[in-house]
């Protein structure tokens, strides 16, 4: 395996998309990884990452040298992380000196109770991930913070009045700015004023209360676009999704963020990305910057490895009943050993 180890954060990773992301990781890097699976609790019944169902995990594993650790990291408490960050540095710091981090995947927890605690989880958790980590984040040019969003893109395609959507306009944004706009969605929600002030659809709000997930998570796609503004020696992006080519898969939404958290994305940073493509995350299209072409919703009868993004990127094969083979980007779609 060639190239020195790099140590990554994946968080929430018990279960469902962190731990997809964790596996697919595993079968595609190039050098060994030091994988920090964080928690709110480490209670026996969220530990991640059970193994004896999937031995092509277990070989990937094996022969990549990479291993799996876990820590209890509450991404809601300031002192929390902070501490985390200490154990890093006095984990690492022989080998990696006073910033040994190269990766962060921030894969927020579902929440679908009450709006405060998912604009916690869904939000200032991972805003919150990423400011206390950056300062451990090697400074080579290639390391990632990537923050699992939601599809669709911006506000302008999920909220429903434009004069709140326009108000989430990159252009006039700022980290304060945006802090309030999601605070203005706690307390819009608590006083049963989410229709009335354009988050949400009637219908949203008396079913699945779906917005729970979705303003968070977008609110979350901005940010990401603002840390990138400050941050540029980092590569700050946001994953969309998979689109519905993948919904059936057993990648299953962590094609695109385990690209960005390894694959080779050319210095491309601050940028949403849908199926491995960015696309314009303002107006709302499926739409690769400098063409003309809008990807549409519908799901094709046949995926084509051509219309992927990076081109070399594999299609995953159909989820079996029982046991899985994950299938991994080429090689030559991964950035340079570091």
């Amino acid at each position: 395996m060639r190239g020195c180890r790099k140590i990554v954060v994946v968080t929430d990773a018990s279960r469902g998309l962190g731990d997809r992301i964790v596996r697919a990781m595993l079968h595609n890097t190039r050098q060994p990884l030091t994988i920090y699976m964080t928690n709110t609790s480490l209670k026996s019944e969220n530990y991640p990452v059970n193994l004896n169902d999937d031995q092509g995990t277990v070989k990937a594993l094996e022969e990549s040298g990479s291993e799996i650790r876990y820590e209890e990291v509450d991404p809601t408490c300031l002192n929390s992380i902070t501490a985390f960050r200490h154990r890093l540095q006095i984990a690492h710091g022989t080998s990696h000196g006073t910033k040994p981090l190269s990766i962060l995947v921030n894969s927020p927890a579902q929440e679908f109770e009450n709006a405060q605690k998912a604009a916690k989880l869904g939000y200032f958790g991972p805003k919150n991930m990423s400011n206390i980590l950056l300062p451990i984040m090697k400074r080579d040019g290639n390391s990632r913070i990537v923050n699992v969003s939601v599809g669709g893109g911006g506000a302008g395609y999920w909220i429903w009045k434009a004069d709140l959507a326009d108000r989430f306009e990159l252009r006039n944004l700022s980290t304060e700015v945006l802090d309030t706009l999601v605070r203005k969605y706690v307390r819009d929600a608590a006083n049963g004023e989410l229709v009335e002030q354009g988050w949400a659809k009637r219908l949203d709000v008396k079913g699945p209360q779906s917005h729970l997930y979705i303003i968070p998570r977008m609110a979350l796609g901005a940010y990401t676009h603002l840390l990138a503004r400050e941050n540029p020696d980092v590569l700050i992006n946001a994953s969309g999704g998979d689109s519905f080519k993948f919904l059936k898969h057993v990648y299953g939404g962590a094609i695109t963020p385990t690209f960005l958290a390894l694959g080779d994305l050319k210095g491309v940073s601050g940028r949403y990305w849908i199926a491995g493509k960015p696309v314009d995350w303002e107006n709302n299209q499926y739409k690769p910057q400098g063409t003309d072409k809008v990807l549409s919703w519908k799901k094709p009868d046949k995926v084509k490895v051509s219309e992927l993004s990076p081109s070399e990127l594999e299609a995953p094969t159909p989820r079996p009943e029982k046991s899985f083979t994950w299938v991994s980007f080429k090689p030559n779609t991964l950035g340079p050993d570091s």
